[in-house]
């Protein structure tokens, strides 16, 4: 089945659906929000119905009040989503019924009008069973063929209705969904053509009765989408689109083969031929012990369900591993059958439209054993949520119960289903979590009067309207055998109100996740030794919010059998967040070994089951563990399922102090609004950030606003990632005022620290911070009064050592500072160790120190290459030689911090004796210096698995120069002077004055603008003609003309095209989207200037227009005067260009309007406020920074 098409189909058809009832909406008198003009109200008359001037049948009158009164009630978007499923579900429904020769070909073209049969057959007499009112509707609709669509609307209703299958399964349509029918439904390209000749929908897929369910799921794709974008709690309405997610087939064969299939064998020792189609059952590693296995005397008394069961793919496997015992025992197809809907099989879920698709998918599987199931004689037990009991209605619960039991009842009946009924009025937002406190005699009764309402021939409507909760109450408090279930995965913090409080309250065990409230679920609704199979997310196995999870399972129960998924599991889902394990519990104490397989390295979903299969028939090392002891997991910190740690590994853990004995691991600040209280350093002013303070005290006592904020940051080991500056004036005065903040370990602030981001998206990876610094809490750090003990746990943090041991504590994207306290500290007195850590931090350093992001930036390197190298082998007048000196210093960089890093694991393997587990070897690409594109890792050779090699990219290397040269003449930088020069509002006069560099003279630019146009622009400062100044002045007139060809060379492009095109993305780029040279440009670009950020006031913007835009705009016209003076005799590339310059020029003014009102606003700016705030001041004369 391929997914990917029919996730097309069904979110192309919700999208038509929706379109078209909104339009159909629109003509019966709604405007788009819902409203109705008076004058476009219907009017009852007798006879009929009176609206727009035309009369309609009465019908048609409470048809539109009752979709009036839903819109009001529920709003018209909520209307349009109501209406597109009911048409999208049942319609599909029926092509699959056709499909599969169950019922007749309604849906089909009679002709190349696109006349559908059931139209067809009804204009030839041949109408379907419906009431008399409804007949004469349709028999008057059929005289007038223009109305093919209100005709197919009627009639396709009324073959819902009539149809036991669809009826049965989807029930009643409101009354007024006919009127919403879209009117395109049936022309060429709407919903009937797609389901008649779509390419998206194979005849193979029609017979599957999970695509149902696949059309479901893709169906509310979107509007999942719309309600994790949100970024709030769940409302109950919203819950089961955001937790609807359809499970892998062969993985759902796992588990219901594994608790199904396992409990029938250890019943049936003897039976191979089921055993043998059973590809993924797996063999225990020990024979089960008598007293744990579970015993059933008749197969109908083997009770499973899935409580979570959505559109009923694990149920239909349920359904087919039952069917194939009841076959093995010699049962007839449809005895076998009606045992399974009778005894066997129950399914309940959270949303009505997932009951409904459940049951349809498993009549589906019925009829296509035994066609007799087509009337629908017998249902599966599969339940939604009942409506809450309604006492404006029905009056008192305890008033309704007499008339139930007839009498049977006692008090203590009607106190146990009162305490129900309250329960079940928050059933939409609890689901199958409800706990019922329900005594047997209770429950018996309630099963026996439900059995006696059954049998009669007349049913009081009250008493039917509550029999589906009566049956909920039961299905919930029944003991099952199996459980198999992909149960909703929802973390606490995205729970409702109502939800939170119930879960805290009765599963205190798996309240950080609904996934894992199923798991301590599961284990109250199963019988002694039962067993649940279910998939879920793997965070329960190893994060510290699931260790009482953990402790109550392993200390109770049993894990007979676990598939470790990892990421990749759901193909519809990318990237490395969603991670899963599969497994199998029974209910008793765990006294044997489990049988694990570890499956995260599967490329893909296919890839994994190929793995898991592979495993099965010859046990593969690296994936195939089994005979693993629950009770080795405990000696483990945190006790996480680590089944794959090996004898000498738990050694480690239980020999050996945590590290948190000799050093303090801490979680940083939390703002609250980081938008308000962390800027980029290069933001706000250099002369109001502290750098360096070595206390709280000295930092408050300088008056400075800004200090360095470690706020973790991307992959890079050593020293680096320091790019925020934190408002913590006066000691952090408004933060600690501001409502949500929290200020956790200040003692630790400003000293020296070990950090780590506290999500490691790719491999583990540490950082030295110097003193000074004030950590983020998504900047872990460990604190040590020792220096040497610091360096010390930095190696081993960064060695291979702590990767291993970690992802056995932790394997997950979060590494918190309670997990790394835990690691097993061996401290080894070798005087080898701390001097390669340190000069992995000085590499690190210089290489972090050498880009201009970085505070302590000096100069580019590529000027810094005379100062290296022998006199006699000098050539810096050469660009060219430069960068060649630039590569062969930091390969060689490179190369020495590869060593190193391989060098210090094999130290620590050695020290912590895992020399059999592990090697020392790095693979280059994760050598974390270079990382701004001047190198990428390439394979050496053809295929995956060649070595990889480094690659320079001169490109990034000369726009790293380019870039230092705006900065230059800006007056950022000096050339004679390291470090910042202008990084501050109002420079002096001298700071802007000219100053001689290798006795030339170099101006700093008077305004900071520089334009960044085509050299025909008119303007001495164009940014390429000061390029071309600046390679002159600091490598010399002499190679000036080689060293601008040679950087044309490498940018593969004029230095004036990078300019125009290319240097404020790559600007933008550099500085992540907070530019501190801002583009002003005109729609296309003809015109466009930078202005230096720091160097702005309120009169820039007059500046531009005055000095640049006017002048510009005068130089086009006198460039159009001069080609209009000779139009007659113009050639055709005269005549283009004539006309490119007009559209320039108009293009020009329209920019100078706008400029214009901005410069007469006059802008002034604080830079504290940051650039995101400040460049929204100026509008649309800026470029967007995104």
């Amino acid at each position: 089945m391929d997914t990917n098409r029919i996730k097309r189909f069904a979110t192309e058809a919700r999208n038509i659906l929706k379109a078209g009832i909104a339009a159909k909406i629109i003509t019966l008198g709604f405007d788009k929000k819902g409203n109705v003009a008076e004058e476009h109200r219907p009017q009852l008359m007798q006879g009929g119905t009176l609206w727009n001037g035309k009369l309609y049948t009465e019908g048609f009158y409470y048809q539109w009040i009752s979709l009036f009164n839903r819109v009001q009630q529920k709003g018209i978007n909520e209307v349009y989503e109501e209406a597109a499923y009911t048409w999208f579900n049942r319609l599909c429904a029926i092509r699959i019924l056709q499909k599969n020769n169950l019922c007749s070909p309604v849906l089909q073209y009679a002709d190349a009008a696109r006349t559908p049969v059931i139209v067809d057959e009804a204009r030839q007499g041949h109408l379907p069973p419906m009431k008399e009112e409804l007949r004469r509707r349709i028999v008057e609709l059929l005289d007038d063929d223009t109305k093919v669509t209100e005709q197919f609307a009627l009639l396709i209703t009324a073959w819902c209705h009539d149809n036991p299958i669809i009826n049965q399964c989807f029930g009643s349509m409101a009354d007024y969904t006919e009127l919403l029918l879209p009117n395109n439904i049936l022309t060429e390209g709407g919903f009937v053509d797609m389901l008649n000749h779509t390419e998206f929908i194979t005849d193979e897929d029609f017979q599957s009765p999970e695509l149902i369910g696949w059309l479901y799921q893709f169906y509310i794709s979107e509007r999942k989408d719309e309600v994790f974008a949100k970024k709030s709690k769940f409302e109950a309405d919203e819950i089961p689109a955001a937790t609807q997610i359809f499970t892998p087939n062969w993985i759902v064969k796992y588990m219901v083969q594994n608790t199904v299939g396992r409990i029938y064998l250890d019943n049936n020792p003897y039976e191979t031929a089921l055993q043998k189609k059973w590809q993924y059952l797996v063999e225990p590693s020990e024979n089960t012990p008598a007293e744990n296995i579970l015993r059933y005397e008749e197969l109908t008394d083997l009770k499973v369900a899935d409580l979570a069961c959505g559109s009923g793919h694990i149920l239909n496997e349920c359904f087919d591993l039952l069917y194939d015992l009841y076959i093995a025992e010699g049962y007839g197809r449809g005895e076998a059958i009606e045992n399974i809907f009778k005894h066997n099989l129950t399914g309940i879920d959270i949303d009505n439209r997932a009951k409904q698709l459940a049951t349809f998918a498993l009549l589906l599987k019925a009829c296509q054993k035994d066609a007799s199931f087509v009337d629908a004689h017998c249902l599966p037990h599969v339940w939604a949520m009942p409506k809450p009991w309604d006492k404006e209605k029905n009056g008192l619960v305890r008033e309704f119960l007499p008339h139930f039991f007839l009498g049977q009842e006692n008090q203590t009946h009607v106190n146990e289903l009162i305490a129900c009924f309250d329960l079940m009025q928050h059933a939409d937002s609890l689901g199958s979590i409800m706990k019922f406190e329900l005594s047997d005699s209770t429950r018996l009764l309630v099963k026996q009067t439900i059995k006696y309402w059954h049998n009669q021939n007349f049913i009081p409507e009250a008493i039917r309207a509550q029999l589906p909760a009566f049956e909920q109450i039961l299905a919930l408090t029944e003991k099952y055998h199996a459980l198999v279930m992909n149960p909703p995965y929802m973390g606490a913090g995205s729970m409702n109100e109502v939800l939170s409080k119930y879960v805290k309250k009765n599963y205190e065990e798996g309240k950080a996740d609904l996934f894992s409230t199923f798991m301590m679920l599961s284990i109250d609704r199963l019988v002694a030794n039962g067993k649940y199979g279910m998939i879920n997310m793997q965070s329960w196995m190893f994060l510290s919010s699931f260790e009482k999870l953990r402790n109550t399972l392993l200390n109770n129960f049993h894990i007979e059998n676990m598939l470790h998924l990892g990421p990749r599991t759901f193909d519809e889902l990318s990237g490395e967040v969603v991670q899963n394990t599969a497994f199998v519990i029974a209910k008793h104490k765990s006294d044997e070994g489990g049988v694990y397989f570890r499956l995260v390295d599967g490329k893909n979903c296919t890839d994994k089951k190929d793995m898991f299969l592979r495993a099965l028939r010859e046990h593969t090392s690296k994936v195939y563990y089994q005979n693993v002891f629950q009770s080795n997991f405990e000696k483990i910190p945190g006790c996480p399922v680590g089944y794959w740690v090996s004898p000498d590994i738990l050694r480690i853990f239980t020999s050996n102090l945590a590290l948190s004995a000799v050093a303090s691991p801490c979680v940083g600040l939390q703002t609250a609004d980081n938008a308000r209280f962390l800027r980029l350093w290069f933001e706000v002013s250099r002369s109001r950030i502290g750098f360096g303070f070595e206390n709280a005290a000295l930092a408050a006592r300088s008056g400075l606003k800004w200090f360095p904020h470690n706020k973790g940051g991307g992959f890079r080991r050593w020293y680096g990632n320091q790019d925020y500056v934190l408002n913590w004036k006066n000691n952090g005065e408004e933060i600690k005022n501001y409502p949500g903040a929290i200020i956790r370990n200040p003692s630790f602030y400003y000293k020296s620290a070990v950090s780590w981001s506290v999500i490691c998206s790719n491999k583990l990876n540490f950082r030295f911070y110097p003193v000074g610094v004030i950590p983020n809490m998504c900047g872990m750090c460990c604190y040590t009064d020792d220096f040497d003990t610091q360096i010390y746990i930095l190696g081993l943090s960064n060695s291979k050592i702590s990767e291993l041991l970690f992802n056995i504590m932790n394997p997950t994207l979060n590494l918190s500072n309670g997990v790394f306290g835990k690691l097993p500290y061996i401290y080894s007195k070798s005087e080898e160790i701390n001097p390669i850590v340190q000069e992995n931090i000085f590499i690190s350093r210089q290489d972090w120190d050498a880009h201009e992001t970085s505070w302590d930036f000096q100069r580019n390197e590529l000027l810094n290459m005379d100062a290296e190298i022998p006199r006699e082998e000098l050539h810096p007048d050469s660009i060219e030689w430069c960068v060649e000196q630039y590569k062969k210093k930091w390969e060689q960089m490179f190369n020495q911090l590869h060593t190193n890093e391989e060098e210090l694991n094999r130290q620590f393997i050695e020290i912590y004796g895992l020399q059999d587990e592990l090697t020392p070897d790095v693979p280059i690409d994760e050598i974390t210096i270079l990382q701004q594109g001047e190198i990428s890792f390439v394979p050496s050779a053809e295929g995956e698995d060649a070595p990889k090699v480094m690659k320079w990219n001169d490109d990034v290397i000369i726009k790293q120069l380019i870039s230092y040269a705006v900065g230059c003449m800006m007056g950022r930088y000096r050339l004679d002077k390291p470090g910042l020069h202008i990084a501050h509002p109002e420079p002096t006069a001298e700071e802007i004055a000219p100053y001689s560099y290798h006795g030339r003279k170099y101006e700093i630019d008077d305004d900071g603008i520089l334009p960044l146009m085509n050299s025909d622009c008119g303007f001495s400062d164009n940014a390429p003609l000061r390029m071309a100044d600046f390679v002159r002045i600091v490598f010399g007139e002499e190679t000036q003309v080689e060293n601008l060809n040679y950087m044309e060379q490498c940018l593969g492009k004029t230095l004036e095209q990078y300019f125009v095109k290319d240097f404020w993305k790559d600007h933008k780029k550099m500085y992540q989207n907070r530019p501190i040279y801002w583009l002003f440009a005109s729609k296309k670009g003809t015109f466009q200037v930078i202005a230096y950020m720091h160097r702005m006031n309120a009169y820039t913007v007059e500046r531009i227009r005055a000095k640049y835009l006017l002048p510009f705009i005068e130089h086009l016209e006198q460039e159009i005067k001069k080609l209009d003076m000779r139009r007659a005799e113009l050639t055709t590339k005269e005549s283009k260009q004539l006309q490119t310059l007009q559209k320039q020029l108009d293009e020009c003014r329209e920019y100078h309007e706008r400029l214009q009102v901005v410069a007469e606003q006059a802008i002034s700016f604080d830079l504290d406020d940051g650039v995101v705030v400040n460049y929204a001041k100026f509008g649309d004369v800026l470029q967007k920074i995104k």
